[in-house]
Formats: structure tokens, sequence, C-alpha cells
């Protein structure tokens, strides 16, 4: 209900306006009046009337005060001014307060009803705004952790194209430098052997625990989740901290997780840990210092692996193509494996080897090295989709296949290669998944139609949303599941009737119909004769 308030000090008004308004036709109540702005002024205070009608010259204060005082308070109502005198300035200065309308006495019944729903409309129009503008301002909230999670993935992997951009990432009041922990789960026993769902459960608390180790530290920084077993941990220190200065106590830091770690979940840790970098452009270096380390080996700590940065190691990793950025290359290649089966595989790599033809190093190891950690990444990252390249492919012809590398060029050949036989074996995956689902359907359907099946609950029972599943079932069978649905039941229908032993009626509740008008119109058009022609 709309809440309207009328101030006049004349009584007669009054009573005459409240006579006038179509209350129930607008959708309105009356909500008060007074006969002056002070009083009306307590009144709007009170009740927070959505319009408010008002003389102009009253007694103790004037209309146009009133209204003043209530838009200095942030009163949002509509304001319908009525009055038997004309002035300029007073107009102007209804203007400037925002007033809605301006109502000449005598005001006749369909003025004030037509100004009215004039109003309403507006008020509607303008809830209708702010409702859409706080679903927005919902969505927002609920999607930013998720937009800056994204925004941090592309910063630490080197994928974000303008460092420009406004983000609050990029803008932080307090300087600060940056540096890079790669974090890599072991493929054990422990963690490839378990279902996808327990895998992203532990990946959950191995997370949990980092955090609260540098909680308890009370360490600024960031965990990014990147392919499959792989995650960054960014820590963020003062801006004039030196590197020497922090190294022992990260390593610490890398130290306590790797044992927390093992020691909670029995899962087996490798990190590596990055250069200290003074701007976020330059993180992705920390990131690929961090993983570079772990691709060459490293001594045992405890039950996994640490190596860290430093400055003899940066010279070496940059020689040894650290500069070209492997898992940046890694990231966009998974992605495009992942949702686009390849389509952008040759561009991505003919670009990278590009970068590799201009690296001062492309020794024979190095290749290797960058195919071995290229496959156990694409392992992990494809393991989640259901992939197993190691059922594809066994460790002997991906190393013997590596040892034949000699050039950039036969590095791109041979990934070109993997990669084509990946997205066949993805396309096939998929389509197998697809027919199991069509086929587990159609067993449902032919054991359950007597009951009312739903899409909605075939899609929950083989995990598919219900459009994609309408979709796959239509390619699958050349015909919508509704319409399988009424085949099973007219085809048993045929078979109950040619029977002989039972009624109509009986045969079309046994099939799932209650109207029988229905179930016969429903028959005809199936089979071209109703129930009674196919019996006779």
């Amino acid at each position: 209900m709309w809440k309207i308030a009328i101030i006049d000090d004349d009584r007669q008004v009054l009573r005459g306006m409240k006579q006038a308004i179509p209350w129930d036709e607008l959708g309105a109540e009356w909500v008060g009046e007074s006969t002056n702005g002070h009083k009306g002024l307590e009144l709007i205070r009170k009740e927070k009337p959505d319009i408010v009608i008002t003389d102009v010259y009253m007694p103790v204060m004037d209309g146009l005060t009133m209204i003043e005082h209530l838009r200095k308070e942030q009163f949002q109502g509509k304001f319908l001014i009525h009055s038997g005198y004309s002035d300029f300035e007073f107009a102007r200065k209804a203007l400037r307060m925002n007033v809605d309308d301006y109502l000449s006495k005598p005001v006749s019944r369909q003025t004030l009803r037509e100004s009215l729903q004039r109003v309403i409309l507006t008020v509607e129009e303008e809830n209708k705004i702010q409702l859409e503008q706080k679903a927005l301002r919902d969505k927002v909230i609920l999607y930013e952790p998720f937009v800056h999670k994204e925004w941090l993935k592309t910063a630490v992997t080197g994928t974000m194209d303008d460092w420009n951009k406004e983000h609050p990432l990029f803008n932080t009041e307090k300087a600060q430098t940056h540096l890079v922990l790669g974090i890599e789960i072991m493929r054990t026993a422990r963690i490839s052997d378990v279902a996808a769902p327990d895998r992203f459960l532990f990946r959950f608390a191995i997370q949990n625990i980092i955090q609260e180790i540098l909680s308890e530290r009370q360490l600024t920084f960031d965990y990014v989740e990147l392919h499959g077993y792989h995650a960054s941990l960014i820590l963020h220190f003062e801006k004039d901290a030196r590197y020497e200065e922090l190294i022992d106590g990260v390593k610490s830091i890398a130290e306590m997780i790797i044992d927390c770690v093992h020691r909670y979940l029995s899962i087996s840790l490798h990190i590596g840990i990055g250069g200290l970098k003074n701007h976020w452009s330059q993180i992705s270096d920390s990131l690929e210092e961090a993983f570079h380390f772990l691709s060459q080996g490293a001594p045992l700590l405890s039950s996994s692996s640490l190596y860290a940065y430093n400055d003899s190691s940066s010279k070496r990793s940059q020689s040894n193509g650290v500069l070209a950025k492997p898992m940046r290359f890694y990231h966009q290649l998974i992605e495009d494996i992942k949702n686009t089966q390849g389509k952008m595989a040759e561009s991505i790599i003919h670009s990278y080897i590009d970068t590799l033809h201009e690296s001062s190093d492309s020794s024979e190891p190095f290749f290797h090295a960058l195919g071995a950690q290229f496959w156990t990444i694409a392992s992990y990252a494809l393991n989640d989709e259901q992939i197993r390249l190691w059922e594809i492919f066994t460790e002997v012809q991906i190393e013997a296949e590596l040892r034949s590398i000699h050039t950039a060029d036969q590095f791109g050949v041979w990934l070109h290669d993997k990669i084509r036989d990946i997205c066949v074996n993805q396309h096939w995956h998929e389509n197998l998944k697809h027919k199991q689902a069509v086929d587990f359907m159609k067993q449902y359907i032919h054991e359950n139609f007597k009951q009312d099946i739903t899409l909605a609950e075939l899609a929950e029972k083989v995990f598919i949303s219900r459009n994609y599943l309408s979709l796959i079932f239509k390619n699958a069978t050349g015909e919508t599941i509704n319409n399988y649905i009424i085949r099973v039941r007219m085809e048993q229908a045929r078979a109950l009737l040619l029977k002989g032993t039972f009624k109509i009626y009986e045969v079309a509740e046994s099939v799932g119909y209650k109207n029988i008008p229905y179930f016969s119109t429903t028959f005809k058009k199936h089979f071209g004769i109703t129930p009674m022609e196919l019996i006779r």
C-alpha cells in the first residue's frame, strides 16, 4: 500500500481531499494529516509516507520550508503541492527542492487522480531501479571473492593483459614487495587413487593448514589454486624489506607447511621459493623461479623438498629459460585443452616456440626438462577432468619421446601431437560419459514410466544441467525426453490393450494417466487410432 499524508491549514480542504482520492483504486492508504508545516514535519518523520500532498502558505511553518527541512534530512518521498497562489519565485524554489507536481486550488477529482497515478508510477519505476541496483550490488559482493581470485590467478601466471586497470590489487596505499612460493602436491597413492571430490577436500585442507600457519605469524598473503595439484602462495612484505633478511623466515614457513601437511594429511609437498618482486607486474617472474627450481630437482626435506631463489640461481634460471615463462605457457595451454579442446593450442605453442628461439639457452636437457614439467602439470590438471594421461601414455613412452627432442621446433611438434591425442581422448571420454547418461535415463524411464518423471529429477541423478541434458538426449536418440517418455507409455499401453484383459481406464492409470480423455487423445496422436478403435 502506498502511504499518503495531507498537510493543509484548511480543514475543509483536508476532508475534501481525503474524499476525492480513490484510495482502493490507487492501492493507497491515508497515514495522517496536519494543519501546519511544523506538525507536518513531525508526522512525516514518524510515518515516512511515500507521497505528501501539502499546501504552501500555512501558519507556524509554510510548506516549502517543511519540504526544505525534509530534503536536508534525505527524505525520499514525493511531494505534491496544491495552492491557490501563483508566484514565480515560489515555483522556482519548489522545482529546486524536487517537488513532483503543482496543483492549483481548487483541484478536480480527475486531476488529483491523474497526478497521484503519475507519481505512483514514478515511485514504482524508482523502486524497480533500486531493487535492480541492490541485486547488482549483492551480486558484486557475492562474486567479488571469485573475481579477486581470478585477478590474482592472472597476475601470478602472467596472463593479465592490462596492468593499468583500476583494481585494489594494484592500488594499495601501502607499498609492498611480493614473493611467491610454488607448491606441488606429490602424486602418491594417497592422492591419485581417490575420487575427485576427495581430492578437492585434500586441497581445501591443505589451504586451511597454510592459512592457519600464516595467520599465526600475522603475515599478509594470498593463496591461489593453479592447475590440478599446483598452487601458489604469495607473501607480501614491507616495501623496504630485503630478500637476505627474509629468506630464513620464509624457508622456516615452507618447512612448517611441508611438515604439518604430511603429519596431519599424510600428503607430500614440494615447495619452491621465488625471488622478491617490487611490483605486481613482476609477480609471475617469482612464480616461474619457484617452479623452475622444483623442476630441477631438490634435496629432501622431511617428507618432501624445498628449493629457494638466490642471486646465482636467478642467473642460472634466466639462462635456462625462465624468461620464456613456462608456467604461463602451461597455464594457457591447459586452459585451452579444458575449455576449447585445443582450438587455440597451435597459436599458443607457436608463440612460445618463438620465445624459445630467442632464449639464450636452448639445450637438449632444457627441452627435456620443459617437456617433463609440462607432462607432470598436465597429468595433475587433467586428472580432475577424468582424463588420466598415465592410462593413455606410458612413462617409458614419454621419456623416450623427450630424449629424441633436440630443437625448439621438435619440442613444438611433440606438444602438438600430444595435445591432439589428449583432445581426441577427451572427446571420446565426453561421448562415453554422454552415452552412459543417456543409457541410464532410458533405463530409468522404462522402469519408472508409471511415475511423474521430470527433467529436473533426471538431471539431478546424472549430475548434468537440464538444458545440456536435453541436448545430449536429443542428439543421441533423435527425440526429446518428454517424447521418449510418452512413447514408452504409449507402447506399454498398446501392449496391455491388446491383451484384452484390462479396461481402458485401468490401462491409462497403469501407464501414468489419471485423465482418461487426455490419455485417449495422446494415444490417437501417437498411433492414429483411439484405444477403443484398437480393441474393437
